[in-house]
Formats: structure tokens, sequence, C-alpha cells
């Protein structure tokens, strides 16, 4: 049997090509790894979701059988979004979950989303599944566990209703990419009183119209054409997973999640003062200016939803999030973990309180000129970590405040620049922000320039990176 891909131990989560990397044998196998974690422990439950991609009914069979030979009790909620199975677990009082999902990534792609003691598993606690399974330290119960079936839906459903308050009707486009959201997005959007005009809700897990990753702009495309065309006050997309949301105006411009963030945090602060709001190295420097004009403290923190919320844990923060969507609110009785539907039902609340239109609320949020994320393709992560080590160590950028949290950030007083690796795919990931174009164009030839220098073979197009052939 061949050795299983250690590939697959990501950042963030287990991730790979599902017939090829993610294959029913290494679903078993991890799943007894984590079966294997939990050993000694008063109570061995594990709750278990899937995302409606092809292969994740079978991923997730191999993965239950797995965790019952290990001695775990599942207790299994079907197809859910991955926030779901988040709200389940407090729901049910289980400080363990399993989700399969390939998130935003095509089709061909799936993963698994793990969560231990209360503590979305990240870094380490992935490697160290891995070096289980590589060392055969694997547990085997002398008696199985236990599959007992559960549904969620509709106390979650629930819980949003009774959170989520709209003060006026509001008429929105809903794109749920084909994801697992469209299983009960716009029933859920219709309750909480808004017209709701549906785009590409039929789940399916060939993802037909586009790729179930918004925050690329060519997937809002058809968003943006059915807000303007039907003069919708708001366009809400989400991810394959349902845990990351990305809207557009009524006008078709994109609120970018940061900016999102942005007007989230007005609100959330009015009420909780001096509290900490976390956000990731990508965020914008509004939504920093905009936290401390509150008279909060903003924290920066690494790219990734679980080092996200190990970080808002440390800080007791009362809101966090990512530009890549991924949104935490913490104020009030139910701790939604990254989810993109009830950020998406709150943005809705506090627009729906507001005497202007959603395209004028925003508009009096200080905007900018910024990029959206810029890949740099390299031959293997290795290779992409070492040019970023190099960028770190030998840039030239005078005069900038520079930061080493992730990569590094440039931040001079009207726009900044980052570069960082990805932990999910072999490239460096840049963005930049300014107040004019102007400097947007500045910021942008200083980092290119400094790339350039570290590695003369990079092709370079008109918005920044093509490829690079190291």
């Amino acid at each position: 049997m061949k050795a299983i891909p250690k590939g697959l131990f990501r950042a963030y989560d287990i991730r790979g090509i599902a017939n090829e990397e993610l294959t029913s044998h290494n679903a078993f196998q991890i799943g007894r790894s984590i079966g294997s974690q939990l050993e000694g422990s008063t109570s061995p439950r594990i709750l278990l979701g899937r995302d409606a991609r092809l292969s994740s009914p079978r991923i997730a069979d191999s993965l239950a059988d797995g965790l019952v030979h290990a001695g775990c009790d599942i207790i299994d909620i079907g197809q859910v979004p991955t926030p779901v199975l988040y709200f389940a677990l407090q729901h049910f009082s289980i400080d363990n979950g399993v989700v399969v999902t390939g998130s935003h990534n095509p089709p061909e792609y799936n993963g698994i989303k793990i969560v231990l003691d209360q503590h979305c598993l990240h870094t380490h606690g992935i490697t160290a599944l891995y070096d289980r399974i590589l060392q055969k330290k694997l547990h085997i119960a002398t008696q199985k566990g236990q599959i007992e079936h559960k549904t969620i839906f509709d106390a979650y459903r629930q819980a949003v209703l009774n959170d989520v308050n709209l003060q006026r009707r509001l008429r929105i486009g809903l794109d749920c990419g084909n994801g697992i959201t469209g299983a009960f997005a716009v029933k859920l959007f219709e309750r909480l009183g808004c017209e709701v005009h549906p785009l590409f809700c039929e789940v399916d897990g060939t993802f037909p119209n586009h790729s179930p990753d918004p925050t690329k702009p060519e997937n809002l495309n058809a968003l943006q054409t059915l807000v303007q065309k039907e003069q919708l006050d708001i366009g809400i997309a989400f991810d394959g997973d349902g845990d990351r949301m990305i809207a557009v105006d009524g006008q078709g411009k994109i609120l970018w999640p940061d900016r999102i963030m942005a007007l989230l945090a007005q609100n959330i602060l009015a009420e909780h003062p001096n509290r900490r709001v976390v956000f990731d190295v990508k965020c914008s420097q509004i939504l920093l200016q905009t936290v401390e004009k509150s008279g909060a403290t903003s924290v920066m923190c690494p790219s990734g939803h679980s080092l996200l919320k190990a970080k808002m844990l440390e800080e007791n923060a009362i809101m966090g999030g990512e530009f890549s969507g991924h949104i935490i609110l913490n104020d009030r009785q139910w701790q939604f973990n990254d989810d993109g539907i009830y950020a998406a039902a709150r943005l809705l609340e506090y627009l729906s309180e507001a005497k202007q239109t959603p395209t004028e609320v925003f508009a009096n949020i200080p905007d900018s000129y910024s990029t959206p994320e810029y890949k740099l393709y390299f031959s293997s992560p290795e290779a992409a970590q070492a040019a970023v080590k190099d960028f770190c160590t030998y840039h030239v950028l005078d005069g900038a405040n520079i930061s080493f949290v992730d990569g590094l950030r440039a931040d001079f007083e009207d726009c900044w620049g980052l570069a960082r690796a990805s932990n999910t795919s072999p490239t460096i990931t840049l963005r930049f922000e300014a107040r004019t174009q102007e400097r947007l164009t500045f910021i942008q030839d200083l980092f290119r320039n400094n790339l350039r220098v570290l590695d003369p073979d990079v092709v370079w197009n008109d918005g920044f990176v093509l490829d690079t052939e190291v």
C-alpha cells in the first residue's frame, strides 16, 4: 500500500486531489489517527459532516470507519456547510468535529477540517496526525464506536432567526456557487424578511457555473450582472462550504471582506468599546483605522482561519476576519465561527437600520485604490517560502514600517504592500493598497523591483505577475 502523502497535511486542514491523494484508504488512516488522538478521552465523541462534492460521501464513510475503529462514537449530521458543523458542536455540547470539504477549491479537490477539544487543528496539530500514521501509533479499540445520525438545520436556522432582526425589507442577490449553502440559504434569508433573487443555488458538486471561490473577481461577474439588472440593494456570494462571504453593492462594485468588516466593526464597537479586533495581514489600512477610531485595539495576525481563531482566543477579541472572507463575530450569545451565512445576515441587519441605501452606506466608508490577491507561482511550496525568506532578508523598502507577522508587509503613510508564502499552494501571495492610483503604482513597482532582483526570470503581465520558471 502506498505511503500516505505528506502534502495532504496543510497548515489549516487536510487537502488534496480526491481520487489520487485523498483516497478511501488514506481517509481511513486519517480517521484512525484522529481517533487515536482522542484515546483516553472520557467521552470520545465526534461530530461528522460533509459538503456536496461528489467525492465527499466516499471520503466521509472511510473517515468514519477509521474513527469507529479507534473507538470514537460519531454523531453524523450529514451534508452541511462547515459553519453549521461549528454551530452543532455548541448545540450538542461536543468538543470534537470533522467536516469533509474542499472549501473553495475546484471540484477535483477535497479535504478535512478538524476541531479537537474545541480548537481548530492547525500547523503542528495537523503534522502530528501525519507523524502518528507514519510511526504506526494508531489505536485499535477493543470495542468499535457507534454511529448516530442527527439533523441540525432547524436548530441552526432558528438560532439565526432569533439573533438577527431586519428593520426593513431588502432586495438581495444570493450566489451560492452551487455549493452546500444552496440547500437552505434562500429560505433562511426569505424568513429574515429579504426578497431573494437566487443565483446558482442548486447544490451541484461539479460546480458547473463557476469555481466556488468568490475572492476571484471573475466568479462575481454573474452576481454583479444580476444585481444591476434587477436593481437590487446588494448581492452576496458564498464559497463552496459557506464559511466565507463577499458582497457587491447595488452598482455591482465588489465589497471586499475587509470593507465589510469595517462596517461591522463600526456598529459592534459602538456597543462594545475598548475591545480587540483581530484581522489578517492582507486586510486594508481602512479597517485598522476604523477600529482604532472606535477606541478599540487592532491586532494583526497571519493568514489562515485556524490561526485567526487561535489569535482571537488569545486576545479575547470581539470580532475578527480575513481578507479571504472568513468573518467571526463574538458579540452575541452564540459564537458563529467564521460563518459566511451569519456574517451576511448581520451585515443585512445593519444595512436595514440605515436610512441610506446599502450603496450609500458603503460610500461613507473611506475607499482606496487596491488590488485583489495576486499569485506568483513557483515549482514547489518550499521554493516560494525560500523566495519570501530572501525578500524578508534583502528587501530595500526605505521609509516603510515593516512587519514580519506573515511574510513581509510594508506600510507607508498612504500605501502598503504584502508578500507572503501561501500555506495552501506553491505561490507567493501579493496585495497592495493606496490612497491614490499614483501611490498604488509606486508600491507595486517597489515590490516588483525587489522581487525581480531576487528572481530575474519572473515573467510579468500588465496586472502584476503571471508565472515564474524557478
